[in-house]
């Protein structure tokens, strides 16, 4: 195929080859980065945000526990007082997160566990108020009889009812980040496949256009070096349509003449 097309039309298939397969690789590369922010940028704005909230509220749950035990089973009666700021500031911010998180769901199944912590958070709410009532009137049985029979297993249910959804919210984003990683290793892989077939066919072009310019460029040299030292015997065999072979039909023409 080589001697039918010219040389420059040679070099430009040879250049054209190497420079489709690195468009097609810079491209696959540009379109795996888009992807991979992509998907990184939909785990931070929910299952991030979510799991985040799930955890200050689990945190402030938890210390909402502690103060009541403390308060309940405390000798000492200004214990209310003293958290009573803090116990305020915690509801309030459960709330706040509660409202929060509500437009983020997205399956049936975080709905149903969020209904259910607000079920239980309810629950639990009575009987932590039930306690403090109980502990304020001065009851010691009353506040011993509401706090381990009622309020524990209602903080029970509403401590392991957030500890589902947090742990939901962490299942979901370690199955993204899985998914992240292992397009990140098809990626790699590809475009590994794709450089070094690029390197391949650009080293495979070289080596054929070189020898298509550089063994008949020796015969037409031979050639010349013939005619030159008076030698005008050379037969000429059929001459290439490139350069070359119109440089050949040039040295047949001078050696007819000298002839």
């Amino acid at each position: 195929m080589f001697p039918n097309v010219r040389i420059g039309s040679r070099l430009a298939i040879g250049f054209a080859i190497v420079l489709v397969l690195s468009i097609i690789s810079t491209s696959y590369a540009m379109l795996a980065a888009r992807d991979t922010a992509s998907a990184t940028e939909r785990m931070m704005a929910q299952p991030l945000a979510k799991e985040r909230m799930m955890s200050d509220w689990y945190v402030m749950t938890y210390s909402a526990i502690v103060r009541t035990s403390l308060i309940a089973r405390s000798s000492d009666e200004t214990l209310s007082t003293t958290f009573a700021a803090a116990i305020a500031d915690s509801v309030k911010r459960n709330t706040e997160i509660m409202k929060q998180i509500e437009p983020l769901l997205t399956t049936d199944e975080e709905k149903a566990t969020v209904k259910a912590i607000q079920a239980n958070r309810a629950v639990y709410q009575k009987a932590k108020e039930t306690v403090m009532a109980a502990k304020k009137a001065g009851d010691s049985a009353a506040t011993e009889q509401a706090f381990n029979g009622t309020f524990l297993p209602a903080a029970s249910a509403y401590q392991n009812s957030i500890q589902a959804m947090l742990a939901m919210q962490r299942k979901e984003i370690d199955s993204t980040a899985v998914q992240i990683e292992q397009a990140s290793s098809r990626t790699v892989t590809l475009l590994f496949v794709l450089g070094t077939l690029a390197v391949l066919t650009g080293a495979a072009c070289a080596f054929l256009i070189t020898r298509s310019i550089t063994v008949p460029l020796k015969a037409a040299v031979a050639v010349a070096g013939t005619v030159a030292s008076g030698d005008l015997t050379t037969e000429f065999g059929p001459a290439s349509r490139d350069e070359i072979g119109d440089l050949m039909r040039a040295l047949h023409a001078m050696n007819d003449s000298l002839t």
